[in-house]
């Protein structure tokens, strides 16, 4: 055996330092590696001091790079690493293939809860029951600690796969997640702490008669179709079948990034009242090309969506509020996903077949549901689409004068054409067997305990 082949594994720790420069006082990391035979010092400036106030902050960002330096020097790595040093190797390497909006989650709960507790500790020393009692500890939703405890499972298991350490302490034995019987792993519930507001019929179509054109638009759309928000905002006038009444959904806009959605051959109906709202709004819009938005923003001259966060927050919420009488909070909070909970609440209500409401709210499924409606929508999920429909839109709805400039206008004409109540009974569609059942002048709500009065927090 060569006299290489003993010869140890020196790992490069580097020294970091204070210098002056032009920009005032910096951090600066310096090291040296062997090249060809002859030792190489190098130097880099880390950040400035208003960056890292102190050495400790400092450091920490020092560790991605000497992480980067030892990478290939992995034998003694089993028992020296410490889980920063194993953190920033996740950081280097499994984080970039999440999505934005994942990678941007994953990074504050390392940032603010993971790391300041066992930033320093050894990897390989670290025991399920010290996880499990700190995560007692955390003064946190249950839903909160779950995601911590599952990103700090995603570290070790990364460490597993690149051989760093030798088991995951989250999952318990021999790291693998999965198994069945008794839990050996850390424990904890998921537990909703949050109570889900759903919205009667009457409370949506009260609110959309005092919505303005476009804050209308969206939450019919939305309340109907049960899409997410992010699959809301980027859909294109392309993907609605004017002849055929269907509405594909392939994609969702998350933090500025657009994605292809898991449901994206799951389409989904559209009754000729919501066809002739968003006929009204593309009137009314200056985008209304096949390649535009529907809910192309003005701002950025039609080149993204509206922020769908503000226009809910500023313009949709506070008339839910007003309409039904309770006030959103982080306990009862209100938003987008209230409309979809609603919409699935209201299927489930009106005796619909459970398959169809999963269908209608893309939900993962088993492969047989997957083959019964990828292709094509059926006819139940038609008539569950109108009966809902039915029972939400208004009356009437806002028009602008001088159609390819949007303003918030008021309600000033009445569309006969929508079918809805007060309308000749010739303007429904004939496919529309649901929309037998009219709604009176004081509204149709079903007589569930979900449904009974303005609104339910179950």
């Amino acid at each position: 055996m060569s006299h290489d082949q003993w010869k140890p594994v020196r790992y490069n720790r580097g020294m970091l330092r204070k210098e002056k420069r032009a920009i005032g006082v910096v951090w600066v990391f310096r090291w040296s590696e062997e090249v060809n035979g002859r030792r190489r010092q190098h130097k880099d400036v880390i950040g400035t001091t208003k960056q890292f106030p102190n050495e400790t902050a400092a450091n920490k960002e020092v560790d991605r790079l000497r992480c980067h330096l030892n990478e290939n020097k992995q034998q003694l790595s089993l028992k020296a690493m410490t889980f920063g040093e194993l953190v920033n190797h996740y950081l280097n390497h499994e984080l970039p293939r999440l999505s934005k909006s994942a990678r941007k989650a994953n990074r504050s709960y390392i940032k603010n809860w993971i790391e300041p507790n066992w930033y320093g500790h050894l990897a390989g020393g670290i025991k399920t029951m010290q996880i499990q009692e700190w995560l007692d500890t955390v003064q946190r939703p249950d839903g909160t600690k779950l995601k911590i405890k599952n990103v700090l499972s995603a570290i070790f298991s990364h460490g597993v796969r690149w051989e760093l350490v030798e088991r995951n302490p989250v999952c318990g034995q021999g790291g693998s997640p999965g198994h069945r019987g008794a839990s050996t792993g850390v424990r904890q519930s998921n537990r909703v702490s949050i109570q889900r507001v759903i919205l009667a019929p009457g409370i949506v179509r009260q609110t959309l008669e005092q919505l303005a054109l476009r804050e209308a638009t969206m939450a019919l759309v939305d309340a109907v179709t049960a899409l997410r928000a992010s699959e809301l905002i980027a859909l294109k006038w392309k993907n609605v079948g004017w002849k055929t009444g269907i509405l594909q959904s392939q994609f969702a806009l998350v933090e500025g990034e657009l994605k292809e959605t898991k449901s994206r051959n799951n389409p989904l109906p559209l009754a000729e009242p919501v066809l002739q709202v968003l006929r009204l709004w593309r009137e009314n819009t200056a985008y209304r090309s096949d390649e535009d938005w529907i809910f192309a923003s003005p701002h950025y001259h039609g080149k993204t969506p509206y922020t769908y966060q503000i226009l809910f927050r500023r313009h949709i919420r506070p008339v839910i509020e007003k309409v039904a009488g309770i006030k959103s909070n982080k306990e009862a909070p209100i938003g987008w996903h209230t409309l979809r909970r609603s919409l699935a609440t209201l299927l489930i209500s009106n005796g619909e077949n459970v398959k169809v409401a999963q269908s209608q709210l893309r939900h993962t499924t088993p492969k047989i549901t997957l083959d019964l409606y990828a292709q094509a929508v059926s006819s139940d999920q038609h008539e569950a689409h109108n009966k809902v429909v039915q029972m939400m839109l208004p009356a009437e709805f806002p028009e602008i004068e001088g159609a390819g400039h949007y303003r918030h206008g008021v309600k000033t004409r009445v569309l006969p054409a929508l079918g809805v109540r007060g309308c000749p009974k010739p303007t429904l569609p004939k496919s529309a067997k649901c929309f037998g059942i009219m709604v009176s002048a004081a509204g149709f709500e079903p007589a569930t305990h979900a449904l009974k009065g303005h609104c339910s927090t179950n």
